[in-house]
Parts: C-alpha cells; sequence; structure tokens
C-alpha cells in the first residue's frame, strides 16, 4: 500500500471518527469496493475525458446511494488523479476501523448453510479465540463435504472432512502392506 492511499485512508477515518458514523463509512466502502474495477478506475483516470466530467460519473453513479462524505472523498481522489489509490485507502479505512473496535473479519466456509444458533456458537468460539469481534462473512463449499474452514488474520484452520479424508490417503498412501 503506497503512502497516498494510507493519508487519505487515514483521513476519511477521521472524519468518520469526527462525526460518530465509522461504521456507515465502512459499509459503504464495502459495496463501493466493488465498483473500482480496472475499467472504472481508467475512465477515471482518462486525460481524454475530461475532468469536470469525470467527477460528474462519480456523481451520477453514487450520489444519493451513498452518504455524502464518501461521495465527496471519491470524487475528491479522481479530481486530483488519485482514483487508483481508492481501493487502496478504503482498506486503509477498514484496518483502522478493525483495530479501533478490536473487530476480525473471518471467512467461514461450510458445505452446509449454518443455522441459526450454530452461527451464534461459532461467533463466540471465535470471540473467546481471538478477543475480538468477529464479523463473519459465511460461504457454502460444498467439495468441503462435512465439517468447517475458516480464515483469518492470515491463520487457517481446516476442520472440514475433506481435508481429514486427504490426510488419511496420504497415511495410507505411506503405509507399505
Amino acid at each position: 500500500m503506497n503512502e497516498t492511499s494510507r493519508e487519505y485512508g487515514a483521513g476519511l477515518f477521521a472524519l468518520a471518527e469526527e462525526y460518530g458514523i465509522e461504521e456507515e463509512i465502512l459499509e459503504n466502502i464495502n459495496v463501493l469496493s466493488e465498483y473500482f474495477t480496472d475499467e472504472y478506475i481508467h475512465i477515471l483516470l482518462n486525460p481524454g475525458i475530461p475532468k469536470n466530467e469525470r467527477i460528474g460519473l462519480v456523481r451520477e453513479l453514487l450520489d444519493g446511494k451513498f452518504n455524502e462524505y464518501v461521495v465527496n472523498y471519491v470524487m475528491l481522489m479522481t479530481e486530483r488523479g488519485r482514483a487508483s489509490s481508492i481501493k487502496e485507502s478504503f482498506a486503509e479505512y477498514e484496518k483502522l476501523y478493525l483495530e479501533k473496535f478490536a473487530v476480525v473479519k473471518v471467512k467461514a466456509e461450510s458445505a452446509y448453510p449454518l443455522t441459526d444458533s450454530q452461527k451464534e456458537k461459532l461467533e463466540e468460539k471465535l470471540k473467546k479465540l481471538t478477543g475480538r469481534r468477529p464479523i463473519l462473512e459465511y460461504v457454502l463449499n460444498p467439495s468441503l463435504i462435512g465439517g468447517m474452514r475458516l480464515a483469518y488474520d492470515n491463520r487457517s484452520i481446516d476442520d472440514s472432512v475433506q481435508t481429514k479424508l486427504k490426510e488419511i490417503g496420504a497415511v495410507l498412501a505411506d503405509t507399505t502392506v
């Protein structure tokens, strides 16, 4: 991540803190990140399109759908020719949010949808394990057969049937009869 992204992301976070809207802004930028494909960023940086038209494109796409500070932020980044740093600055914002509120993002893969009770138990276990409030992203992965795979903070916990079968297969392959 470059210095520009860190500075702009920290600036947006400071603004959100000032108004007590950190979570609202986080939700906005999580949705907005999907908008900023390479093609869209290329348009926002295209010198062949007048700057006021590029800023107008941002306003047209975002205005009324997202917090006004976020819309103004993206327009400012576009105006200053920093559109290529928008996604990274959003990542910096998220990092600062997670640190401040002691939150951990967790990807939970399972072969079948979890019940509400299972989700609650998983959240409680993760809270005890990490010491932070987990925000879970649930993903269905039928290839796991059963069990679950968790990923957070560059860590992975794999308790899936798929992995256990592979481990058993490896042991059997090394066994001579």
